[in-house]
């Protein structure tokens, strides 16, 4: 299978990365940014870390921590400082489905101690258990989402591995000193600021457990595509995201791309395939100049929802005050829809594509996880940068799926800054057959979707908790904490934890059954939970009451209704 291409490699090839040879250390070396793993497969992965000078750096790599010198694999390689004194090594052949552990060293000098567990063998039934999150941005967002701290609950979870998707960096942060990078020193900088925020979060999980890794737009520039962008940024962005993440640098070649494409497909056991997209490389420019409407004098704005039916831009239109009700008037601009839907743009690039195809077509594997970095469900407000706004790619794919049959296709995504989880279909109301299904998560570190919200339409009140926030009313949070939003006011939340029937669920669409079950999450069975916030002064007296009744409700002794 075309897969293949991607999974394996020579069993003792080294990534010889670095164009010349340093000299003996004049002085101790100290390795900077920890250590790293990525780029898993049954019988090898791949090995990162930084140091402060140029020097050759040996790997160890073994499934016993105390490293004994029998049962040791090492693989040497040069920092240089062409590669801003990065090593990267592929370390072969291991054992499939076994923990290892690794370390670099440099005469006395040694590095912390990272784990990493090989991918179980493809034809093996096999858990997978794993985390994805992306949109990263290390330069100091306000919080409650302006630190790292999800991923130290990552590790926590002790995952088999995680999924960094996209939005690395914020090269191009508006907190950024100096404004956007430009040089590839100004790329690194950041990757290294993120190594370091909130403790080292990033650094630590990264040493934890291995990483697949996949960029979006800010590792470059926000919204670049591969078409129209600087190529000297873009060879900058891609130089410092390659040399700071433990990326297998092999990929399929594409002269169409500014640079060849970072697919790459990954197997874990038999029932499950990774399958990573680079949606930026090979991209056709946006068409948000076609779909542009005048407010005023010199003054434009996209249309708002292009893609969206006659009859509810009307209903919407009316809803928004004068002149934003000029963005979603009966029809879009004349010519807007066309390029949309224009055949001849991409998303992917040729060859992308194709090997997209091919491996859903061929996989065997019960799940396939596409690593996504923009969201391809349908929300129709302002679609230019996210699949909706490749309509023709985007039908084509999908209706590949439906056509050949292909089952449990399930998109990973980020860069919303959003939590979602949506069915997919070619048109929700033209053709709303469900496809596929995606689930959308993060951010690690930016402003949530909610904030952008809240400063399109000039800040206050977002939603019932922002008035209760204003009139300083006690607030009972639901579906997930809702603490960090309005502290002050937030007395406890009731938090939903569908991991309890989220096992069985998959399993049933697995099975081919689609519906007709009812699954419940009570306090009970630990589907929810009852968080209280101690930033909130509660009396003793009342919170043991709320205890005692959740207690009662939990044992029967209290009954909630029929």
């Amino acid at each position: 299978m075309r897969r293949s291409l991607f999974l394996s490699a020579p069993a003792l090839v080294l990534l010889g990365l670095f164009l010349s040879t340093p000299s003996d250390a004049s002085h101790s070396v100290v390795f900077t940014h920890g250590v790293a793993s990525g780029d898993v497969t049954p019988i090898s992965a791949v090995l990162w870390t930084r140091v402060d000078q140029a020097v050759s750096l040996t790997a160890e790599v073994s499934t016993d921590a105390a490293f004994p010198k029998k049962d040791t694999l090492k693989r040497s390689v040069d920092a240089t400082a062409d590669n801003d004194f990065t090593a990267k090594a592929l370390v072969a052949p291991l054992k499939p489905d076994e923990t290892y552990y690794y370390r670099w060293r440099r005469g006395s000098a040694v590095s912390e101690v990272g784990t990493f567990k090989t991918a179980p063998l493809p034809f093996l039934a096999a858990d997978a258990r794993f985390a994805y999150s992306g949109d990263s941005d290390g330069f100091g967002i306000p919080s409650p989402f302006g630190d790292f701290s999800v991923l130290d609950a990552i590790r926590l979870e002790d995952p088999d591995f995680w999924v960094y998707l996209g939005d690395t960096i914020y090269s191009d942060s508006g907190l950024r000193p100096g404004g956007p990078a430009m040089s590839l020193n100004d790329y690194r900088d950041a990757y290294k600021l993120n190594r370091y925020v909130d403790g080292g979060a990033l650094q630590n999980l990264m040493a934890a457990t291995s990483t697949y890794a996949i960029w979006d737009d800010h590792e470059v520039q926000n919204d670049y595509d591969g078409q129209t962008v600087d190529p000297t940024r873009y060879a900058n962005g891609r130089d410092a995201f390659l040399q700071y993440m433990p990326i297998l640098e092999l990929q399929p070649p594409d002269p169409s791309c500014a640079g060849d494409p970072l697919f790459r497909v990954f197997r874990w056991g038999e029932d499950t395939d990774i399958i990573v997209l680079d949606e930026r490389s090979c991209r056709s420019a946006d068409v948000l100049p076609a779909c542009l409407v005048q407010l005023a004098p010199g003054v434009f704005q996209p249309d708002l929802a292009p893609t969206l039916p006659g009859f509810l831009r009307v209903a919407f239109g009316a809803l928004l005050p004068p002149p934003l009700n000029l963005l979603l008037q009966p029809s879009p601009p004349a010519g807007c829809l066309a390029a949309i839907n224009d055949s001849s743009r991409t998303m992917l690039g040729p060859v992308q594509k194709a090997l997209f195809k091919a491996v859903l077509q061929h996989s065997d594997a019960k799940f396939k996880f596409v690593i996504n970095e923009l969201p391809i469900q349908q929300f129709y407000a302002l679609p230019y940068d996210r699949w909706e706004g490749y309509g023709a790619e985007r039908a084509e794919i999908l209706n590949f799926i439906r056509d050949n049959g292909i089952q449990n296709v399930l998109f990973l995504t980020t860069d919303m800054h959003a939590n979602l989880i949506n069915e997919v279909s070619v048109d929700a109301f033209l053709d709303p057959a469900p496809i596929a299904d995606e689930f959308v998560t993060g951010p690690i570190a930016t402003n949530t979707f909610e904030a952008e919200i809240r400063a399109f339409f000039g800040g206050g009140s977002l939603g019932a908790i922002g008035v209760a926030q204003e009139q300083g009313i006690a607030w009972f949070g639901t579906q997930a904490n809702q603490a960090s939003l309005a502290p002050e006011v937030v007395v406890a939340s009731q938090v939903y934890h569908w991991e309890v029937v989220l096992r069985d669920i998959l399993d049933q669409i697995a099975a081919g059954t689609a519906g007709g079950e009812l699954y419940e999450i009570n306090l009970a069975n630990g589907g929810e939970v009852i968080e209280f916030n101690d930033g909130y002064e509660l009396p003793d007296d009342v919170r043991q009451l709320a205890d005692d009744t959740i207690a009662g409700i939990i044992d029967g002794s209290i009954k909630t209704g029929a």
